[in-house]
């Protein structure tokens, strides 16, 4: 008997090993790659190639200068931050609204309706290229950042619409009865009731769409056509072309464009984890 339980408890604490070395085998692909990147641009041209792989001996902070002043980061990062922002206040209320809708609102069609939702979550954005180049020429929206905002959003409701109408129903329906039966009306309890424990959901989508409207690329090359329209992606591009063997400095200016959305998550990490889970209750 006493020889079992050894046993057990032995693979036990062999499967709890091979666990920890699995996540920290993905923990190195994940975190080297970002530690590399940061020390690469902490070193001069000659280190870079003699030392490729090891941290640097003597930082060179002008780095960051260097590339923030050629690349035009700053105008990038404000046109990133306008496109981002308006995007998200654009789609929250929308996709709140019809997602509350699709999860707690029986009409005819609302099955049709998820299935075209999940058509445009399926449909590569390749694909839509020119047909979106194509309307939005012809709105006369072409280098525009009303224009790069709209389609944005556009093409951001259906994931954002999933991951918030998940979130709303598995939400308990009665919170809402027992606000209407205290006078609200339907929209009301939305409004003051579910939306305010609807906030893990709302930082997912923020994070979700968000972090794929910061590093977009494809959409913003066919409809920014100057640089001073230019958004971080885009600018990247132009001076990996202009600086395509100074690797410290291209680093550097990856390190700047990566960092506010890294912020963002580990700000947010809390609120973003529970609403994933809260959402995957139900679908």
């Amino acid at each position: 008997m006493q020889d079992l339980r050894t046993k057990s408890r032995i693979r036990k604490w062999i499967g709890t090993g091979l666990i920890y070395l699995l996540m920290a085998v993905f923990l190195i692909i994940t975190v080297y790659p970002i530690i590399w990147m940061l020390a690469g641009a902490l070193k001069g041209e000659n280190e870079f190639y003699s030392n490729i792989w090891g941290l640097p001996s003597s930082p060179q902070w002008e780095n960051y200068a260097a590339a923030w002043k050629k690349a035009g980061m700053g105008r990038k990062y404000l046109n990133s931050i306008l496109t981002t922002a308006g995007t998200l206040c654009l789609l929250i209320p929308v996709n709140c609204s019809a997602a509350y809708a699709l999860a707690r609102v029986n009409f005819r069609g609302k099955r049709a309706i998820l299935n075209y939702l999940l058509l445009g979550i399926m449909m590569p954005a390749g694909v839509l290229a020119m047909p979106v180049f194509t309307v939005v020429n012809e709105l006369g929206l072409i280098n525009t950042r009303i224009g790069l905002t709209l389609v944005y959003t556009a093409q951001s409701i259906a994931f954002g619409m999933y991951i918030m109408r998940g979130f709303f129903i598995s939400l308990p329906k009665s919170l809402e009865e027992a606000a209407m039966i205290d006078g609200c009306t339907r929209f009301q309890s939305f409004l003051h009731i579910i939306l305010p424990l609807a906030v893990p959901g709302l930082v997912t989508q923020v994070i979700f769409s968000g972090l794929s409207v910061w590093n977009e690329y494809i959409r913003a090359s066919l409809i920014i056509r100057t640089p001073e329209l230019q958004t971080l992606p885009l600018g990247m591009v132009a001076f990996s072309t202009l600086e395509n063997n100074n690797y410290p400095q291209m680093f550097a200016a990856l390190s700047m464009a990566t960092l506010p959305m890294v912020l963002v998550y580990l700000l947010c990490q809390k609120a973003f984890q529970k609403g994933v889970t809260a959402g995957a209750v139900k679908g």
